[in-house]
């Protein structure tokens, strides 16, 4: 996400936001080691339980879970997996 997305359009008005899910022991020590070996810049929430409202809301079933936002806050892509060339359509689109 980083490299791919991130750094490619941040500068083209989107944003990207991590959130760390359903990790054993403690959530918020886990995402912050993941974040600094993965050399993350993006923010990155960490919602610790299943029932979280953010896993809820954009119906989180698997991890990855990418979600693609538009500027008026209609999602425009939702998949569980990784899908880099779908997510690339859909945020250029989004950035219409």
């Amino acid at each position: 996400m980083e490299k791919e997305f991130w750094q490619v359009y941040k500068d083209k008005g989107a944003v990207v936001i991590g959130i760390s899910i359903w990790a054993e022991g403690n959530p918020f020590e886990k995402a912050k080691e993941f974040v600094k070996e993965s050399k993350i810049t993006y923010p990155v929430l960490v919602a610790p339980e299943r029932d979280h409202p953010v896993v809820e809301a954009y119906k989180v079933l698997g991890v990855p879970t990418n979600v693609i936002i538009d500027k008026e806050g209609k999602i425009r892509y939702l998949q569980a997996g990784f899908d880099p060339e779908g997510m690339k359509r859909a945020i250029e689109e989004a950035l219409k």
